[in-house]
């Protein structure tokens, strides 16, 4: 029986949980679509897809009947792929404009007052469903602008860092607290504490 996946609160990550466990290859990434699909045809049902899915994007029916219930759930769900690709905390780039190279983080911290950067590599990218949108931060906090640093394998401990995703807190062109680690949207009210 079929599998099916909500695209519009999918994030379409290459490295889904579904690709990796699916014992019989019918997850794939395609790269031309940028889009996760599913070859029913050699689906088995086992289930192991949804159970990885962190946000439940994953569907896996017994019967065609309940395919397409599945599939009516979907294309009731009012939510959109809209409300879901902005940039998020530990969430992938959406938008580059807030992105800054690890090179220039040293001078970007010394050159702003109010201002988070948030420190990431490609293995801290977490489901942006999951993930906490950085305008709510700002909209929380008292800071005023919001960049991301990716720091791929440099060293970044210097900055007090000792898991990533990280946030950076700069005042007065000074780092001045460090809140570690990665926020799920589900603990957003403890990062906002945090945060003031």
């Amino acid at each position: 029986m079929p599998a099916i996946i909500n695209h519009k609160i999918c994030d379409q990550a290459n490295a889904c949980g579904g690709i990796n466990v699916c014992p019989v290859g019918a997850f794939t990434y395609n790269e031309k679509t940028k889009r996760i699909e599913i070859d029913n045809d050699k689906c088995i049902s086992c289930g192991a897809c949804a159970k990885t899915c962190p946000i439940a994007a994953i569907g896996v029916a017994k019967t065609w009947e309940e395919f397409e219930e599945l599939k009516q759930a979907i294309d009731e769900d009012p939510r959109s792929a809209d409300d879901l690709f902005v940039d998020r905390f530990g969430g992938d780039i959406i938008n580059e404009n807030v992105l800054i190279d690890f090179e220039n983080l040293d001078k970007v911290i010394k050159e702003n007052d109010k201002v988070i950067i948030e420190l990431f590599n490609d293995d801290s990218i977490m489901c942006l469903l999951k993930s906490i949108p950085y305008q709510d931060i700002l909209a929380n906090s008292n800071y005023d602008k919001y960049y991301r640093c990716n720091v791929g394998t440099n060293d970044f401990s210097k900055y007090g860092i000792s898991e990533l995703s990280s946030l950076l807190l700069v005042n007065n062109g000074k780092v001045t607290k460090v809140v570690n680690g990665y926020f799920e949207e589900k603990y957003k009210e403890k990062l906002f504490t945090l945060l003031k």
